[in-house]
């Protein structure tokens, strides 16, 4: 009925089947706002590149297995003055009801304004004091076996590690339980099959606490405008975290009608995930002033389009003459591909160097 009345304002070819859309693969781009002044609290949302700065990308890939969904997800950017680098990686498996199998979170950072004291002794009558920075990792590894969630909690600070565990009873509630992988793969599935209203599940942090999350999406539709490029029609998912019936941590996300993530921020933090990459200038082919002259000559360009042809008919008849060279083209073509050289030229003549023959002075 929702879908009847509902009037989308989307062409059809836009549009994708359920399937189609849950299966995806993103790379996204981190950006942190210059200043607190972003048009994010506007009606029309809008982003320019003077109020982002770029600092890292964003990559989350959804497979099918054969009991499921698959979620691989993780992010790297870099902070600070010294561009420290810290990031996350997330695993997960979900059934086909999105229900929560197992799934892992690993989270790696330096503690902001931290350093560990160590003593070291330099010598017999000498102690030398050494300064270090705080290097934090946090993972979360939760899985739910035989109606039981199983979660194992590490906190690591340098070569210092914390490890919890906690078991909880899901037997007989039918609560929808996911973790950070899920939510993503939830949201897409709400998006892609035309919810509206409230829809409420359980999440899990890295700190092993239990959050009520209510997600939010709204029937009205925006206009975003993220550097370059403008989507109509953009999705709006606000998604709010719980603890001890206050609330957490408020983010929100705008999505296609077809479930492609547009832009994600949250209220609390500077950092905004982002489809759409900065203008980037285009590298111009510097074209010799001669070139110019004999392409603008009728005469010589005819002449250059018959030498290049007669080139190709002569190389396909001594390829003809000689099958054997099919193997050592593919060998090329597949180290080029492997390889991925800037200089393919430079990558092709030490390639082929390999083949030629050693005079038989030079042979001891």
């Amino acid at each position: 009925m929702t879908f009847r009345k509902y009037r989308f304002d989307v062409a059809s070819n836009e549009l994708m089947n359920e399937k189609q859309a849950i299966i995806f693969n993103e790379n996204l781009y981190i950006s942190k706002l210059k200043n607190s002044a972003c048009r994010l609290e506007e009606e029309v949302r809008l982003l320019l590149e003077k109020d982002l700065e770029e600092i890292g990308e964003f990559n989350v890939n959804v497979e099918e297995s054969f009991d499921g969904f698959v979620v691989f997800s993780k992010s790297k950017m870099r902070k600070g003055k010294n561009n420290i680098e810290c990031g996350h990686w997330v695993r997960g498996k979900y059934n086909d009801h999105l229900s929560l199998i197992c799934e892992k979170r690993s989270e790696y950072d330096y503690v902001d304004n931290s350093r560990i004291v160590r003593y070291e002794l330099f010598n017999q009558n000498d102690l030398m004091c050494i300064y270090r920075m705080a290097f934090q990792e946090k993972s979360l590894d939760a899985r739910i076996v035989d109606g039981k969630l199983i979660a194992k909690r590490d906190v690591s600070i340098n070569k210092d590690t914390q490890r919890f565990k906690a078991v909880i009873n899901m037997k007989g509630r039918d609560d929808v339980l996911v973790l950070d992988g899920g939510i993503l793969l939830l949201t897409r599935y709400l998006v892609v099959n035309n919810f509206i209203g409230d829809f409420f599940y359980f999440s899990m942090n890295l700190f092993g606490k239990i959050l009520h999350c209510k997600m939010t999406i709204n029937a009205t539709r925006k206009r975003i405008k993220v550097f370059h490029r403008t989507f109509q029609n953009a999705i709006h998912v606000i998604n709010v975290q719980y603890f001890n019936n206050y609330p957490s941590e408020v983010c929100e996300s705008y999505y296609t009608p077809n479930g492609k993530l547009i832009l994600h921020f949250w209220h609390d933090f500077q950092y905004i995930i982002h489809e759409t990459k900065g203008f980037i200038k285009p590298v111009e082919r510097i074209v010799p002033k001669l070139e110019l002259m004999w392409r603008s000559h009728h005469l010589l360009l005819d002449r250059y389009r018959s030498r290049k042809q007669l080139t190709y008919e002569t190389a396909m008849a001594y390829f003809k003459e000689h099958p054997e060279l099919t193997d050592f083209l593919h060998d090329y073509l597949l180290n080029v591909i492997k390889f991925k050289p800037l200089n393919v030229l430079d990558f092709s003549v030490r390639f082929f160097q390999k083949f030629k023959k050693v005079p038989a002075t030079q042979v001891f």
